[in-house]
């Protein structure tokens, strides 16, 4: 007969492996992926000295258009490839300035730091003015930008305009073929372009004062009539054309704030769609970096050796053109609502947290068995917001006529609900129950999500922020740490539940191989720091379930397996050819080249930025370093329900130290810093309140064993 302990436990994993599979079929499934492949649909297909037209402005977005004041603008957005494109460029803000630099380059590039501005100057005997100042910001930023390398693989290039004029200079600021743009551009373009020249075209500013879209409306309808695109006679739709059109804005265009840009593509004989890039793999989403290797594959020119960015692809979606366009305004809108929420969201939350520990201690002697039932209940559901903050995406909140409270709303109702079923489910008779729901389901929400195109990731609060520009596809660093210190919890609980050394080793490592498989593989986690964070992390843990010391040299050899998997890693990617490596392969290639310490500087600039961005940021290490010092020693702060979770689940302190390692190797290894470990924190604080305040009465389940039943208690 089997006993009450082992079918309790049975329940439990049926039961959340069966959660498992319900999550698995949520709406985002019909969603994830586009219908073709991102990378590999719609290639170019330019023949060799084909002539190529490139509008670029600044500062226009998709909520520019509009069918009375841009109605040429209107019409070839109704019928073209769209996207919505990051203007990121070394700085928070790009100027028009920088946007034509990342256009000569293919990679980030800007001006030096200014008030106001530059407005770019028109060349001088054929040289591009303050080309020394542009090329020294390039070589001190450690953005790795050729400048000039856009003339480098097209030599034939047109440029009308003072920024176009940037884009297209030889890397020592020489531009040969340059002039200004006048009444006559729509033929001069359409002749260049026909004698095979890749022509560069600048409008302006459209954030400056006094710019005029229907001026700009006009000029584009001029070239798109003199390229054959438009007939004077039917206006209100587009003929077929002979040369690819490419229409986009390179920058915010100010300093007053950043935003998504606009980019529509026409090119003969394919059909309208939603633009990306194998940079990207986002349909509807690419970046200034992609415009010169698109420009280059265009014009049937040799790929570019040193771009950051890759040619523009279209994704067929099989919608109509309102569709389209909902889709790229739905990114603007997350992407604004986003940057908006993320500045005052999470100092609420902690301090909302804050406040209700407060509450609990103030009134835990008149109301005691009140507070530790709201902190109990309270503890599991704020441990479920983290993931359902990537679950927000599962509905099309960017379409409310408030979407700041859209998003809000589902952000509660996700927390809510999946905090109500972990404490009202079987599992709750097991004492880490519910936790280890939550735990579960956020480890298969994020696996699903990388497994699926990481689109639950893309402009969410504890998600990708576009604007930054720091990655597309993959796993990021918020969702790394919270994926990792869920998955620590989960197999130490699990590994809890048996008694035998080899069984709870398996139990630990086999998740976490499979997770390093996951997020580590190109195309799929495609995370640098993943592997080395989860092995260094989980070494403690496994020595710990093996019943074996742990050790400063067992921790050497651990960091050095874990460094050798890491390069494998990045040399298998790097023997891919180059245009199918992910930034693994480029990141070999430029250790081999001697140019990776310009990318770690970088990375560990970016992270003291992080550090050094307000006293928050400074304080966030002495409050992660007070969580763990109370989690590892509960009798010195009198957290009795938590000493006495760590007898009844033996590996859950092994657990806590764990994770103590992995944030720390985290917050060394990843670019986000400090990022990493706030982000356990706030999926850890909750979990401790729930285990502490949890009592013997709420859901114990009959045959479990007493405080104290010792190392096999767990579970029975």
């Amino acid at each position: 007969m089997r006993s009450p302990a082992h079918s309790t436990t049975t329940r439990l994993l049926l039961g959340v492996l069966a959660f498992t599979f319900v999550l698995l079929g949520l709406p985002q499934a019909v969603q994830a992926a586009p219908s073709q492949r991102p990378g590999q649909s719609d290639p170019a297909g330019a023949s060799a000295d084909q002539g190529v037209v490139s509008i670029n402005v600044s500062g226009f977005s998709f909520e520019d258009l509009d069918p009375r004041t841009t109605p040429h603008l209107w019409v070839m957005m109704k019928n073209a490839q769209i996207g919505t494109i990051t203007p990121r460029s070394v700085r928070s803000t790009s100027c028009p300035v920088d946007g034509w630099l990342g256009l000569g380059s293919g990679r980030r590039a800007a001006d030096e730091p200014r008030d106001q501005c530059r407005q770019p100057a028109p060349p001088m005997d054929g040289w591009v003015a303050d080309w020394d100042v542009y090329a020294q910001v390039a070589r001190d930023d450690n953005y790795d930008a050729s400048l000039g390398a856009l003339a480098e693989a097209v030599p034939d290039v047109r440029s009308f305009g003072a920024g176009a004029a940037i884009a297209a200079a030889s890397p020592s600021g020489h531009v040969s073929d340059w002039s200004s743009v006048g009444s006559d551009l729509g033929s001069q373009v359409a002749k260049s372009s026909a004698d095979g020249q890749l022509v560069l075209v600048d409008l302006g500013n459209t954030a400056a004062d006094g710019y005029s879209l229907k001026e700009l409306d006009a000029r584009v309808g001029d070239i798109l009539e003199s390229t054959g695109w438009m007939s004077g006679q039917q206006q209100d739709r587009l003929g077929e054309g002979t040369t690819p059109v490419v229409f986009s804005s390179i920058a915010d265009g100010t300093h007053e704030g950043s935003s998504m840009q606009a980019t529509m593509m026409l090119r003969p004989g394919q059909p309208a769609g939603l633009l990306t890039s194998s940079s990207t793999r986002q349909p509807g989403l690419v970046q200034v970096p992609d415009l010169a290797p698109t420009l280059v594959e265009l014009s049937g020119a040799e790929e570019m050796d040193n771009a950051a960015g890759a040619p523009m692809t279209s994704v067929s979606t099989g919608s109509d053109w309102k569709a389209r366009y909902q889709d790229v305004l739905d990114r603007q809108v997350a992407v604004k609502t986003q940057s908006d929420l993320s500045t005052w969201f999470f100092p609420v939350v902690a301090a909302l947290m804050l406040g209700l520990l407060a509450s609990a201690r103030l009134l835990r002697k008149n109301h005691r068995q009140l507070v530790h039932s709201g902190a109990y209940r309270l503890g599991i559901v704020f441990a479920a917001m983290p993931i359902s903050t990537y679950l927000v995406n599962t509905v099309p909140w960017e379409r409310a006529t408030n979407p700041d409270i859209a998003m809000l709303g589902a952000l509660g109702g996700w927390s809510l609900l999946l905090g109500g079923m972990a404490l009202l489910g079987p599992w709750r008779r097991h004492r880490f129950g519910p936790v280890l729901f939550v735990s579960v389901v956020t480890v298969a929400v994020l696996a699903y999500d990388v497994v699926t195109g990481s689109q639950l990731q893309m402009s969410t609060l504890l998600g990708e922020p576009l604007l930054i520009a720091s990655r597309f596809y993959g796993i990021g660093n918020s969702a790394l740490a919270l994926y990792c210190c869920a998955l620590l919890l989960a197999v130490a609980g699990f590994a809890s539940l048996v008694t035998k050394p080899l069984h709870r080793v398996l139990i630990v490592t086999v998740p976490v191989l499979i997770s390093c498989v996951l997020l580590a593989a190109p195309g799929l986690g495609t995370k640098f720091g993943s592997v080395p964070t989860l092995i260094i992390g989980v070494a403690y843990l496994v020595l710990a379930a093996a019943s074996i010391r742990f050790s400063l040299k067992r921790l050497g050899l651990t960091v050095g397996i874990a460094g050798f998997v890491m390069l494998t890693v990045l040399f298998l990617d790097w023997l891919r050819p180059p245009d199918q490596r992910t930034h693994f392969g480029r990141f070999f290639d430029s250790i081999i080249s001697g140019e990776a310490l310009n990318v770690l500087a970088r990375k560990i600039g970016m992270n003291i930025d992080i550090l050094t961005q307000s006293w928050m940021t400074l304080v966030l290490p002495l409050i992660i370093i007070g969580v763990f010092w109370m989690a590892l020693n509960p009798t010195r702060f009198g957290l009795r329900g938590l000493h006495d979770a760590f007898q009844r689940i033996p590996l859950l302190r092994a657990a806590m130290i764990s994770l103590a390692i992995l944030l720390g190797v985290g917050t060394v290894i990843n670019d986000s810093g400090i990022v990493v470990p706030a982000v356990g924190i706030l999926f850890l604080v909750p979990i401790l309140t729930h285990v502490e305040t949890f009592r013997p009465g709420q859901s114990q389940p009959t045959g479990e064993a007493p405080a104290g039943g010792g190392p096999g208690a767990a579970g029975r």
